[in-house]
């Protein structure tokens, strides 16, 4: 077994109740069980941010973490660069269970009913216990897995369905309960982003084919696809039935599900996109290559404000109604107000973050390429 370090800087009691409909009750958000906050990857937290923060626990392992965490029944759960994965205590950061395996972690994880699902650079896509890290099973592809997994009730109702973009190009839809193929969609590119679901109908992804796909949750079959110029790398972001994504192109687009044509194309500077957008009702956040988080207008797609960081912006933003978060690779996260996109607050961790945060109990969980987790809380 490898060295694992932690380190205690203070702790909080904290209340976490995972709950599988509605993770966002009354004011408060005590779980994040898919990456990027739900289904549709809105990148929403749902809650307000207020005071300032810093640094909670943090846990030090021996490989990057790239992937985000997440977030269920008091324990967070992360994959890393070593071929751990780990399942660590929300409160203390105390390792509860790790698993080791050949290759190594990129996606982030998600949880639904006691199961941990997570795709792997080996090409498998893990069903693991949440309690022990036991496999429950697992599904073989034909190349490595980047992305991130949804998961989402099937359109009957009857039992939950794993979504799972693959290198190989293949977007499928399995039966959680035992890894079994209901669909499968075939690009004939890699696919490095996690797919959303939409509306409990559709299923939006893009792809290094240049091409954003919308599919019918139910069968799989491409009801839509927008041709775009360059390779879609990273992960999209949607809100209600507006998509926003960026790419090798230097631009973020933004597109309505509706409509058959892109809606607008947003350029600022020759560098790319590499993050998933953040989306709300006004505004897409995404930070650049450039060193910037961008706020740009959802109607129009106008630039509304930048914030220039001191290196590359990879991390993907997370928005509470009122500020947004995001990490960068000068080693800072970064608080931002959503209006104007001013400086609320700023923590130097001292490594690169190309990871997102996520949020649960009121800890903001971040990871960094020197394989840290970080957990930040209020001062």
């Amino acid at each position: 077994m490898r060295l694992l370090i932690f380190v205690a800087l203070s702790f909080v009691v904290l209340s976490c109740r995972g709950d599988e409909e509605e993770v966002v009750k009354e004011g408060v958000r005590e779980s994040w069980p898919i990456t990027r906050g739900g289904v549709g990857l809105s990148g929403q937290v749902g809650v307000a941010l207020s005071g300032r923060w810093g640094l909670r626990w943090m846990l030090e392992t021996e490989g990057a973490i790239v992937g985000e965490a997440v977030v269920e029944n008091d324990l967070v759960v992360f994959g890393n660069s070593a071929g751990f994965l780990m399942a660590v205590g929300l409160e203390t950061g105390r390792l509860k269970w790790q698993r080791e395996f050949e290759q190594s972690f990129e996606a982030a994880p998600a949880i639904q009913d006691g199961v941990v699902f997570i795709g792997c650079e080996d090409g498998c896509l893990y069903a693991l216990d949440l309690k022990d890290g036991e496999t429950r099973w697992k599904v073989e592809t034909d190349d490595k897995i980047t992305a991130g997994v949804n998961v989402t009730r099937s359109p009957s109702g009857e039992g939950w369905w794993v979504i799972l973009n693959g290198y190989d190009g293949v977007c499928r839809a399995l039966k959680a309960s035992d890894g079994s193929l209901v669909w499968k969609h075939e690009t004939g590119s890699p696919i490095n982003g996690t797919p959303a679901v939409v509306e409990g109908k559709f299923v939006i992804f893009g792809g290094c084919d240049h091409v954003l796909y919308t599919l019918d949750l139910a069968t799989g079959v491409a009801l839509k696809t927008i041709q775009g110029e360059a390779p879609i790398v990273s992960t999209v972001g949607t809100e209600g039935n507006f998509v926003a994504w960026g790419d090798h192109s230097n631009c973020v687009m933004g597109a309505s599900l509706g409509d058959e044509n892109l809606g607008w194309r947003y350029h600022d500077r020759n560098f790319p996109f590499m993050a998933a957008p953040a989306v709300d009702k006004e505004r897409v956040y995404i930070g650049g290559r450039d060193k910037r988080i961008h706020a740009i207008s959802r109607e129009s797609g106008e630039g509304i404000w930048k914030f220039k960081t001191g290196g590359r912006v990879e991390s993907s933003p997370i928005i509470f109604s009122n500020a947004l978060v995001c990490g960068s690779s000068d080693g800072r996260v970064y608080a931002l107000g959503l209006e104007e996109g001013e400086l609320l607050w700023k923590v130097d961790l001292g490594e690169p973050i190309v990871a997102a945060p996520s949020y649960a109990g009121g800890i903001i969980l971040v990871g960094g390429e020197d394989g840290t987790l970080f957990a930040l809380g209020k001062k």
